[in-house]
């Protein structure tokens, strides 16, 4: 033993704690204490109290838990010491084995005996107690010599413990064998034959765990439960009872040091906190494990494996599963790993210590291989941290709980815009977007209403971008900052300035925010849900009872099968064939006129009518002349290269060419020049000079739409326009639409539908529509971005109307939650009702059932609702008022009259007693009046009845108001005049603050 340190327990004086040592030369046991109580030494100090010098070459060493003070000592020679550490001139007690042979450990139970672990002897054993409950401090105490117990012949005994909890059992650890004694037997209870024999700890929290470790540093933590149990035991033997049981944790020489020469590992259970161990590496390191248990699955217990046809690998891999977790059992896991830097160097030994400021806190008393001993506090880790709705977030550790609230400044500068220059360039797109939108000609997706902003969004995209990617990972953002860029705070600006169904608005909220490339997408899609919105509305995308509101292009090409699982056809009119759904295409499109008669298909196609309705929808139709207007705007704004661009997108390369020549950049112009090379070339199937550099320039230019056009003349093949992704996606479909053969347009549609659905790009609506496949597109977009807001309220549009998913309602609730954290209690019911009316299928029925009345009154009597009448009046009312209302059933205003006329007409001045019961109801605190009558109200305080709003508050005047707490209640208005001038309630003898609550 080269010198430990160990906590004694129940040694306390006070709050002062009591630690054992001993010296690294091994001939002084010491009495530490803490010292709290001097002013004048620092709080972590800690002082001897007593030593106990005399002894040679000390090898182990322990305390009695009960009998405070009691100590003992195993020396070289097999000399076992006891005596009181706590005074100088107590006797010590020497026992000594037959054979004088090294003493390897020591132990006490909690009724006066100890337990010595020797070598092996020749004819003695090697575990031996003695009964030292009438030792004496004061006398020689010659009566206790002989051992009361001995066990485990002719093997050496390296580590022994007592449990703490059963007196007549200990554990004792030989060279291969791990045993368990009763002292009340003659054999051991169970032998165990492993490495792991020293250094047997048991955890002060829960006294079933223990660990021990071997020599070359395996750590291993058992489970007497399962020791005792009767699993695996071996036949070879009747007296001995050998298991074969593995531990509940190992760690393969965890506590292999290099550094420890001359001392063994130092492992220790914690005294402060349950479920960790810690050991000491390098003697400046101390690490700490913390474990936690997984409890055992009665259920899993129960279940019988079952025979499955999987493959041998998969069979291995669930066998391996089932050996390293067994649900039946409670499973013992490390949950984190701490290293703490001591405050000095060469630590050999080190036990916990509580701090008497925190329950939970952690220090450590070392010692030093010099055997000076110190004490030093650990800087907690903290274990949980949550936020809340405004991004203040919680922290919990062992030192306590910390909240961190934002101050007011902080969540105004979230709300706020930020930088002025950036404010300028939303103001720029703010005026850019002034364009009206109308199905019939502002119908394409990026052309944001589109031809207009979409250049310039791009340059800004591009500027805007530059200032990100080069951020260091080292940069200390301020809070505003974070909050401008998290994703919750976000949410929380869109809503204060109205973000929702209304999708035209949202474009407009949108251009109020920063980072304009993060915008552009969102801004798209809710323009393309603009318009499939008004197209719905006016009723252009039904027809023959079919529904097509919010299709995107991929459902439309595909057909039937598309949307066979989804509620679009009225369910009394049998299932969608291919016949039906070509004719219902066929009538839509020919009832948006002429204009779609111009649109080119390719002549081969057996589904014109579908690609015609398909480039509808993604807004990529336009007549000659207005495509000319785009073109002239485009050029009007400099942007040569797009405008080319999509003369070529429409199969027109000569206008292109005339595009490009009119440029005043000079580059441009030459560029002109090359294309026209394509007027000569594009019957030729030769490769030539001009289509390699053609294709060298198509890879090397900066602009997308240069080099799709360069890609498109070199080999005329417009798949190569196709795999240019810089494109927009809406253009992209419009020249596969337009050019690409029923097969081909199959499988490029299919490929782009799975991209932009693993990619969570929201601008794919336009190809999946607001479909299941579009669910899923929006599932892929929360889990990259978590705005769980826009995918609530686009999803909103079809689901449940055209079918239900549960993704949808999770992320509504979800939204439902934040708002009313935010206490945004009527955005949250405008967002409730919209998204009911949404749900209205083709046939005028909701498919969201609307929220019932969540408040009424409720007589005290017979607990039945004040406000509706008796059934028997009801039906009366019913049968009298069929004949002349059942025609405007489905008319609000009709139902609403119809109730005033049943119920609020009726009740309005005799609703003094209950409608059921005839109990009177209760009466005004103030005028003594039942609740229910008019109050008799001077006309001077009086509002005019002229107005809307006036008569509004007369009748309010009249309603109940009732304290929660006390339950009195009175008319809103007498409670008005009342707690204007008082505060405690008007009832005698009530002494209830109402109106302070």
């Amino acid at each position: 033993m080269s010198g430990s340190i160990v906590r004694t327990l129940n040694w306390d004086v006070g709050y002062e704690q009591r630690f054992l040592a001993v010296n690294p030369i091994g001939d002084e046991v010491l009495l530490y204490q803490t010292n709290h109580e001097d002013p004048s030494c620092e709080s972590n100090d800690i002082k001897k109290v007593n030593n106990r010098p005399g002894f040679s070459n000390i090898q182990c060493s322990a305390y009695s838990y009960y009998d405070v003070g009691l100590t003992s000592v195993g020396q070289i020679n097999g000399t076992v010491c006891i005596f009181d550490i706590t005074s100088n001139n107590s006797s010590i007690l020497k026992l000594r084995p037959k054979q004088s042979r090294p003493c390897n450990s020591l132990s006490f139970n909690n009724k006066g005996m100890v337990a010595a672990g020797f070598d092996k002897g020749r004819q003695d054993n090697s575990l031996q107690i003695w009964n030292i409950e009438h030792y004496s401090r004061n006398s020689n105490n010659d009566h206790i010599k002989r051992p009361t117990y001995s066990y485990i012949p002719n093997e050496a005994i390296l580590s022994s413990t007592f449990y703490p909890d059963h007196d007549s059992n200990l554990l004792a650890g030989s060279y291969k064998f791990l045993r368990e004694v009763d002292l009340r037997t003659d054999v051991p209870t169970f032998q165990m034959a492993t490495k792991c024999t020293l250094g047997i700890t048991i955890d002060h929290f829960q006294s079933h765990l223990f660990s021990s470790f071997s020599e070359d540093g395996s750590l291993a933590i058992w489970d007497r439960r399962k020791l005792n149990g009767n699993t695996s035991r071996s036949k070879t033997s009747s007296s001995s009872n050998v298991i074969t049981e593995t531990p509940v944790l190992q760690f393969n020489k965890l506590l292999s040091d290099s550094s420890r020469k001359n001392h063994g590992p130092c492992v220790r259970y914690s005294t402060v906190r349950r479920g960790e161990f810690s050991a000491v590496f390098n003697g400046d390191l101390i690490r700490r494990w913390h474990t936690g248990i997984i409890p055992q699955s009665k259920e899993l217990q129960e279940n019988k494996p079952k025979i499955t046809k999987d493959n041998n690998v998969l069979q291995s891999l669930k066998r391996q599963s089932s050996q390293l977790y067994k649900a039946s059992q409670e499973s013992l896991f490390v949950s984190m790993v701490l290293d703490v830097k001591t405050d000095y160097e060469r630590v050999i030994s080190f036990d916990y210590s509580s701090d008497i400021s925190s329950n939970t806190s952690t220090n450590f008393v070392c010692m030093r291989q010099s055997g000076s001993v110190f004490r030093m506090p650990v800087e907690e880790c903290i274990e949980s941290m949550d936020f809340n709705s405004y991004n203040e977030f919680s922290i919990a550790g062992p030192e306590g709980t910390l909240t961190k609230f934002l101050n007011d400044e902080t969540l105004q500068d979230g709300t706020n815009m930020k930088k002025n220059s950036e404010i300028l360039m939303n103001n720029e797109l703010r005026d850019i977007n002034q364009e009206d939108y109308s199905e019939e000609i502002d119908s394409t997706i990026d052309d944001d209403s589109v031809v207009a902003n979409y250049g310039r969004e791009e340059n800004l995209i591009r500027y805007s971008r530059e200032d990100e990617d080069f951020i260091p990972l080292n940069t200390f953002l301020y809070t505003s900052e974070v909050m401008m860029n998290d994703i919750c705070s976000t949410i929380r600006r869109r809503s204060l300035l109205g973000y929702g169904i209304d999708c035209e608005k949202n474009i407009k909220v949108l251009e109020k925010f920063d980072g304009i490339d993060t915008q552009v997408f969102l801004k798209n899609t809710w323009k393309w849900l603009t318009l499939a919105k008004k197209s719905l509305d006016k009723g252009t995308m039904i027809a023959e009872g079919l529904d097509l509101g919010y299709q995107g292009v991929l459902g439309i090409w595909k057909g039937a099968a598309e949307i066979n699982d989804q509620n679009r056809f009225r369910k009394d009119m049998g299932h969608i064939t291919d016949q039906l759904f070509s004719h219902v295409v066929k009538t839509i499109v020919s009832s948006k006129g002429e204009k779609t008669a111009s649109i080119n298909i390719s002549s081969n196609s057996e589904k014109k009518a579908q690609r015609k309705l398909c480039l509808i929808v993604s807004g990529w139709y336009l007549a000659d002349s207005e495509f000319e207007e785009k073109l002239d705007l485009l050029i009007s704004w400099g942007q040569y290269e797009k405008a080319a661009g999509w003369a070529v997108f429409h199969g027109n390369v000569e206008k292109a060419i005339e595009i490009l020549a009119s440029s005043k950049k000079e580059r441009l112009r030459l560029m002109s020049t090359a294309v026209a090379g394509y007027l000569a070339y594009k019957s030729s199937n030769i490769n030539s000079p001009w289509k390699d550099q053609c294709r060298k320039m198509a890879s090397e230019l900066d602009d997308p739409y240069l080099r799709a056009i360069f890609a498109f003349i070199a080999d005329n093949d417009w798949w190569d326009v196709l795999d240019e992704h810089s494109l927009p996606l809406k253009e992209r479909l419009g020249v596969a639409l337009r050019f690409l053969s029923d097969k081909d347009l199959t499988v490029y549609l299919n490929r782009i539908a799975d991209t932009v659905i693993a990619k969570g790009e929201l601008e794919g609506l336009i190809l999946t529509g607001i479909t299941p496949k579009g669910i899923d597109l929006l599932q892929s977009y929360v889990d990259r971005t978590s705005d769980a807001q826009t995918a609530a309220l686009i999803s909103a549009f079809g689901c449940p109307r055209y079918f239900s998913d549960v993704r949808v309602n999770h992320w509504a609730d979800c939204y439902r939650s934040l708002l009313n954290s935010w206490g945004m209690f009527s955005t949250r019911a405008k967002f409730d009702v919209a998204r009911t009316k949404l749900s209205k299928n083709n046939a005028g029925q909701l498919t969201i059932k609307p929220a019932p009345k969540q408040v009424y009154l409720q007589c005290n009597k017979c607990n039945k609702n004040l406000s509706k009448p008796r059934t028997n009046n009801l039906g009366r009312n019913n049968a009298s008022s069929s004949g002349n209302t059942g025609a405007n059933t489905n008319n609000p205003s009709a139902l609403l009259k119809q109730f005033n006329k049943m119920n609020l007409k009726k009740m309005k001045h005799n609703f003094k007693s209950c409608p059921h019961c005839g109990a009177p109801l209760p009466r005004c605190a103030v005028c003594l009046l039942t609740l229910g009558n008019p109050i008799p109200m001077d006309s001077r305080d009086r509002v005019n009845d002229d107005t809307t709003s006036g008569r509004i508050e007369n009748n309010l005047r009249e309603w109940f108001s009732f304290c929660l707490s006390c339950n009195h209640g009175s008319h809103v208005y007498h409670a008005e005049e009342w707690f204007s001038k008082h505060y405690v309630c008007p009832v005698p003898d009530c002494n209830c603050c109402c109106n302070s609550k």
